[in-house]
């Protein structure tokens, strides 16, 4: 075994542990070999929160580095596969149901795997070998599952899928599960007493329809996710009844980031989250395309369950000028650092009374994307005392002359976008 081999055989053996990656990077630079750098910069934003401004150059620099050298950093002989670096390394790969056992050896033998995304096939010879055996309860039975800690199923499990995942012995370490079907080939309803056995679950993805409302009580008064931080329910056609449901449930309370994009919420939804009780936990919250206008984000503005809110994500509602002086002179959102208002109908007003509002001292990233914002409105934003830490600031799509995109970018660093 060379000494390239034993630092691997290392990571591989601690893969939740950064000590050998950077370890491994210093032996990488001392021979001039640029994956040292890329380990380091990749660790460094694994340690960092999304609203952090410290992330963006270490982000740029992560793609210029990738750009030049991933085909060299990608495993040998599992074929072409979308595969995603964390911490310098593939850490995350997709893979058809039918290939996994194929690839899994070599693949486990290079990579430190901690996210497995699989999907069904889609033609005729690949449907055939996945009957031959080569499916996902084939998967199941595989031990290398063990070591994963995350879980992607793009396809919608049928009762039979239910079965060999609730009888796999190899997927007690799952923190993260996802499940993300083709809503077109939605077939059985969750199987839940399956699905809730899952203690050690931190976040949980159940999307593009695969819940009802008649579901969601079941899911909202699960005991068993005693860990559960995190639930992103994107996508299901849940009205403001899914909001009141989520609300009489023991999960909420507990939860630190939540994902409701694609529904149907409306108002109605946004006024029924002004009646939730205080969420200390609660930091993340999404409500992107949900139909809410400026009396829905006045009733988010006055909620008690996001006066601790670190990012608040409106994007594609119609939250328009009203909508924004209603957030920006609440004192309940003072604590947030990312605030994403992109195609919201904003226009110069909104920005002038964002730009003059104390309560926006904490933004780190703004989007304002595809509003109906012109040059008076990025002046605005250049002579507010109130922006003292905004680093990043996206304004494509908007109507701002060449002369105030320059200004913009001397006021707020390199990471503004126009």
């Amino acid at each position: 075994m060379g000494i390239a081999d034993a630092f691997l055989h290392d990571i591989l053996t601690h893969p939740d542990d950064d000590a050998p990656r950077l370890i491994y990077a210093d032996w990488l630079d001392e021979h001039n070999d640029p994956r040292g750098e890329f380990i380091r910069v990749q660790c460094a934003l694994a340690q960092l929160r999304d609203e952090d401004p410290r992330r963006w150059p270490l982000e740029q620099r992560e793609q210029e580095l990738l750009q030049e050298h991933e085909a060299k950093w990608l495993p040998k002989d599992i074929g072409n596969v979308p595969c995603v670096f964390r911490r310098g390394f593939v850490e995350e790969i997709s893979l058809f149901t039918q290939d996994f056992p194929i690839v899994a050896e070599r693949l486990f033998e290079q990579t430190p795997l901690q996210h497995l995304c699989l999907r069904l096939p889609i033609h005729a010879a690949e449907i055939a070998r996945s009957r031959e055996g080569r499916g996902w309860e084939c998967v199941c039975q595989s031990p290398y599952l063990a070591r994963l800690r995350e879980l992607t199923l793009s396809f919608h499990p049928c009762l039979e899928d239910w079965r060999s995942f609730g009888e796999s012995p190899y997927l007690a370490n799952l923190t993260h599960l996802k499940l993300l079907p083709d809503r077109s080939l939605a077939t059985d309803s969750i199987d839940w007493a399956v699905l809730l056995h899952r203690p050690r679950l931190h976040s949980l993805t159940l999307s593009h329809q695969i819940l009802t409302l008649e579901d969601l009580p079941v899911l909202a008064n699960a005991s068993s996710l005693s860990s559960l931080r995190e639930l992103n329910l994107n996508g299901n056609l849940l009205t403001h009844e899914a909001v009141r449901v989520l609300a009489e449930g023991r999960l909420l309370s507990q939860l630190e980031t939540l994902h409701l994009d694609s529904n149907l919420l409306g108002d109605a939804g946004a006024l029924t989250i002004r009646d939730w009780p205080s969420l200390p936990r609660l930091s993340r919250l999404s409500l992107g395309h949900n139909y809410i206008f400026a009396t829905g984000v006045q009733a988010l503005a006055e909620a008690p369950a996001l006066s601790e809110l670190i990012s608040l994500d409106l994007f594609g509602n119609i939250s328009c000028d009203a909508g924004v002086a209603a957030l920006t002179a609440s004192s309940r959102l003072a604590h947030l650092r990312a605030l994403n208002l992109r195609f919201n109908g904003v226009g110069d007003e909104g920005v002038r009374r964002l730009a003059q509002s104390e309560n926006c001292a904490q933004l780190t990233c703004l989007n304002l994307t595809a509003n109906r914002i012109t040059s008076a409105g990025a002046r605005d934003l250049i002579a507010s005392p109130h922006l003292p830490s905004l680093a990043r600031l996206d304004l494509l799509r908007n109507d701002i002359d060449a002369t105030e995109q320059q200004r913009l970018r001397d006021r707020f660093g390199a990471f503004v976008s126009y």
